[in-house]
């Protein structure tokens, strides 16, 4: 064995980019050279190694990981490409391509005992918990699978040590479902990875001259394939979970005894900015789980497709949650991972193969490094009736690490202005929103003003920087809502992902427990929200980005559709977890492209039915997903986005295509029924939006009514104008009709009974500044299906997710609004949930003290004597809904209301129409007269002003 040294680049800080590194600023890691990337690594941790396969220069590389040196070599056969460990640590196995043969390695000795002749050139090697060594090859010959895998065992006779295993062809496609076209643009060699039991190994082999790869799943002891699929160009750089139910096979995350494709790392699941996405095409990276299960280390290239293939931009090390593959960090590392990594039982260490050699990143020692993170990533802001002056937020900054930790924050523009209290960690930053702003003019709404700063309703992403920080930061979302006195409901903001689209998609009503649940795509949760108590609970974690959700007949399951891979999360909400997976049949798919997955579902009386994002159509038997009969009604493959919504009674399921079409199920027969065209091109405005009333009697799709055989029986099919009425009198502007159907952009439908329905609206505009002759802000509107009456509720405090423009297009999905038997409405808006009374607003729903200044008392004695720090109970009629403050500090808005002395907000302990308990804080509330009101963000009203006496502190 031969001694070399080693050169290692330690933490540097770097002020721009350098022959290696990639990431700007300071990076966690220290990069090991070795004149190139290895073709394998194997992890020996009883003698504290790393074996290094060095296919050019035919040998195994031992690098001593405690001395950090390489300590020696093995000599091995041509072209060597993968290893494997025996699991009694005893000997090392070694492939070499170049000259057919298996080199076998004793590990105590260091001698190369034998070399094994093999029939093929082999490319993978393991060993099973048998001893026994599974090889796979390129195979014997083109077009076939002789050969393609081979078992040594060293207890046989010589003749009889090398066998070859059965390789059946994986299923093909199902009848029905479209054939994938997928072709292999980066050459991946056939690799293999054991169960850490060792009864199982999971391969990846490319056959038929490298245009097919082939995933399967091998019993040790049976020496048999127990089940295969196809997934051409996937990446077979592998890595297994420590209970071996799942595996990463490049940057697809895999069930091991399935073959399903649960989840794909994406930027969609990153809590900051992440420029591109992975590429799939040139997927190179690699990942490596740690030994307690509960975290999988990662990076992938996200360099742009090209050809030839343009240097791999890996170098972000992901900390992720190895069951859904959310990311919890992301940390700079000084160069790219392209291959294989491992890491020790202890997690203190981990390694991955790289574009010069190999990066070690000592894990145990990462918060010994400055870690910049806001405390939270969303601020929500408002100027309303319980705040009528600038609204501010406070965010601490903290340093999860050690050291020295300077930042910045970037310049926010016109509408939004930060204050940092220090530029060094810990520190603050104050948000300030200021209503009147030179130059910034606010519409009503979220996020929505012209003038020196412009927005259209969108989230602003606040990115912290830092030249000492080895992380990337997550991002701040700020969302400033700007609210006249008119406008009604309480809003409930929810924190989502800044990458992409996948925030929050849908909302489902569980009326028995009671609550509310919302699916948040990107942190790939189900939000649970207590509608009695009015407060969000515990999340539920499902799979990767959950689009829809559907609860079945037994009011206890609640099935989701994760759209990131071929997952459908089976959840029991009285446990309020996951209990189960539907299974998926192990179709073929291409490996190098996004995942196949189910995109909307619906519950009927005959199960669930779902449809699959490349149109296909499916329902659950059991718990198998199973491809629906072809039909006469309705394609094989529906055109997109789809979207599916059930009738709450189960009987009928309706389904809309993205070119317009209607259809109806009937669940009672397992069928679909009746086809319209309801919509032609162009299609403008919202589209997906579907709701059905209760007795199935009609249905709703964006702004159309229909009837129960899907003829169109009211509304229209895309907005218009708003037409202008002559004067009301002599000397009168011209009348305008706010509400009227097809005027203005349907945005979310919601069924109320069997007679009516609510709808969210926006108006029809050609910009963000553009003059509407009707409200310009987002309006709630009652419609009676039967009397074609329409009444405006009220105006709602924020608009949706997404804003409209022109003649643009916005696919949502079909959910966005329920209503629950209490007339309260739940809406998806910009920053989170949106909850707006039904109730027509009159003097039964006015707020009112009971005896003016005598209903305001202190809690302690009952007198009107208080003064700053007291405590004091407020008694009336309609004052708010009951809750109780759980926060310090208390909220200053409670059960949809707050207290008010000279329009300062006091802290709110506990509300309910009778009676508010509050504290005078020390600060704000001046001695002497003080105009005292309850205004209701709920109702829209305010109580008559009290004028009440506060006395100077003792």
């Amino acid at each position: 064995m031969s001694k070399s040294s080693v050169f290692l680049i330690c933490f540097t800080v770097l002020a721009g980019g350098s022959l290696h590194a990639q990431s700007v600023g300071a990076t966690f890691g220290q990069v090991v050279q070795l004149g190139g990337t290895p073709s394998d690594v194997v992890l020996d941790e009883g003698r504290g190694r790393l074996y290094l396969v060095n296919t050019s220069a035919n040998r195994v590389d031992i690098y001593d990981y405690n001395e950090k040196v390489v300590a020696g070599s093995y000599g091995v056969g041509l072209q060597p490409l993968a290893a494997a460990i025996s699991m009694d640590g005893a000997y090392l196995y070694v492939t070499n391509n170049g000259s057919s043969t298996l080199s076998i390695v004793d590990l105590d000795t260091g001698n190369t005992l034998e070399t094994i002749t093999l029939p093929a050139r082999p490319e993978g090697v393991e060993v099973g918990a048998d001893g026994r060594v599974l090889i796979s090859t390129q195979g014997t010959g083109v077009g076939n699978t002789n050969n393609t895998l081979l078992v040594f065992d060293r207890s046989q006779l010589q003749q009889n040590q090398v066998q070859p295993v059965q390789f059946p062809p994986p299923p093909p496609t199902p009848t029905g479902a479209p054939t994938v076209q997928a072709r292999i643009l980066t050459t991946f060699r056939g690799k293999l990875k054991r169960t850490p039991d060792g009864r199982f190994i999971v391969g990846l082999s490319t056959i038929n001259n490298n245009t097919q790869t082939i995933l399967y799943l091998y019993e040790v002891f049976s020496a048999t394939i127990l089940k295969s699929r196809t997934v051409t160009g996937q990446s077979t750089v592998l890595s297994m979970s420590p209970d071996g139910s799942k595996f990463m096979a490049g940057f697809t995350l895999y069930d091991t005894q399935t073959l399903q494709a649960l989840a794909q790392q994406t930027p969609n699941n990153m809590p900051f900015l992440f420029a591109g996405s992975f590429n799939t095409l040139q997927n190179v990276g690699g990942s490596a789980f740690t030994a307690d299960g509960e975290t999988l280390y990662s990076a992938f290239n996200a360099a742009p497709f090209a050809q030839p293939a343009t240097r791999p931009q890996a170098s972000t090390l992901l900390i992720s949650d190895p069951r859904n593959l959310v990311v919890r960090l992301g940390i700079k590392i000084p160069e790219s991972i392209v291959a294989q990594m491992v890491v020790t039982s202890d997690g203190a260490n981990a390694f991955g193969l790289s574009e010069s050699g190999m990066i070690y990143l000592p894990m145990s020692t990462l918060y010994d490094y400055p870690i910049l993170q806001p405390e939270t990533t969303q601020v929500f802001l408002a100027v309303d009736e319980c705040n009528r002056g600038i609204a501010r937020a406070a965010v601490r900054i903290n340093n999860l690490g050690k050291g020295r930790l300077t930042f910045s924050v970037p310049n926010l523009g016109a509408a939004l202005v930060a204050q940092v209290s220090s530029g060094v960690a810990p520190s603050q930053v104050t948000f300030v929103m200021e209503p009147g702003r030179s130059g910034v003019v606010r519409q009503a709404g979220t996020n929505l003003y012209t003038g020196t700063a412009t927005n259209t309703g969108v989230g602003i992403n606040v990115n912290l920087a830092s030249l000492e920080a080895i992380n990337i930061p997550n991002t701040i979302r700020i969302y400033m809502n700007y609210r006249n006195a008119d406008q009604r409901g309480q809003i409930f903001p929810v924190p989502t992902t800044p990458n992409g689209a996948d925030g929050l998609r849908d909302l489902v009503l569980d009326p028995l427990r009671p609550r509310l649940y919302i699916a948040n795509a990107g942190f790939n949760r189900i939000e649970v929200f207590d509608t009695e108590k009015q407060r969000f609970l515990e999340p539920i974690p499902v799979g990767q980005l959950p689009r829809q959700m559907a609860i079945g007949t037994d009011s206890t399951t609640m099935f989701v559709a994760n759209s990131g891979g071929e997952s459908i999360s089976i959840v029991d909400l009285d446990l309020g977890k996951v209990v189960g997976e539907v299974e998926f049949p192990p179709i073929p798919r291409a490996g190098n492209a996004n995942i196949t997955a189910p995109f909307t579902l619906a519950y009927g009386l005959s199960g669930l039915q779902f449809i699959m994002n490349n149109g296909t159509q499916w329902k659950v038997v059991g718990n198998q997903a199973t491809l629906r009969p072809t039909s006469s009604i309705i394609p094989n493959t529906v055109p997109g986005p789809q979207s599916m919504l059930a009738s709450p009674n189960y009987d009928f399921i309706m389904t809309l295509a993205g070119n317009g079409s209607g259809y109806l199920y009937n669940a009672l027969i397992d069928s679909y029924t009746a086809q319209r065209q309801l919509f032609n091109n162009p299609i403008q405005s919202y589209y997906g939006t579907l709701a059905a009333s209760a007795d199935s009697s009609f249905f709703l799709a964006n702004g159309l009514v229909l009837n129960s055989s899907l003829t169109v029986v009211g509304g229209v099919e895309r907005p218009g104008t708003v037409q202008i009425g002559p004067p009301a009198g002599p000397n009168q502007p011209p009348t305008q009709t706010v509400v009227s159907g097809g005027e203005r952009n349907i945005a979310a439908v919601a069924s109320v009974d069997a007679d009516t329905f609510v709808r969210l609206t926006t108006p029809v505009r050609q910009a963000i500044n553009s003059v509407t002759r009707d409200d310009v802000r987002t309006t709630l509107e009652r419609v009676n299906v039967r009397t074609r009456a329409e009444s405006l509720l009220g105006v709602v405090p924020e608009n949706p997710i997404t804003s409209v423009f022109n003649t643009q297009r916005s696919n949502v999905p079909p959910r966005q609004m329920v209503v629950d038997s209490q007339g309260t409405a739940y809406a998806l808006t910009i920053s989170g949930l949106s909850v707006i009374s039904t109730q027509v607003a009159g003097n039964n729903t006015k707020p009112g003290i009971t005896g003016g200044a005598r209903g305001v008392v202190n809690s302690q004695d009952g007198t009107a004597n208080f003064r700053p720090g007291s405590f004091i109970t407020v008694t009336g009629t309609n004052l708010a809904r009951p809750a109780t403050a759980d926060t310090l500090p208390a909220p200053s808005v409670l059960g949809g209301s707050c207290l008010v002395f000279n329009d300062v907000a006091l802290p709110l302990l506990q509300t309910s129409p009778n009676q508010i308990s509050a504290q005078i804080p020390e600060t704000l509330v001046r001695p002497g007269l003080n105009v005292v009101q309850v205004r209701s963000l709920a109702t829209a009203q305010s109580s008559d002003p009290i004028v009440v006496t506060v006395q100077r502190p003792q």
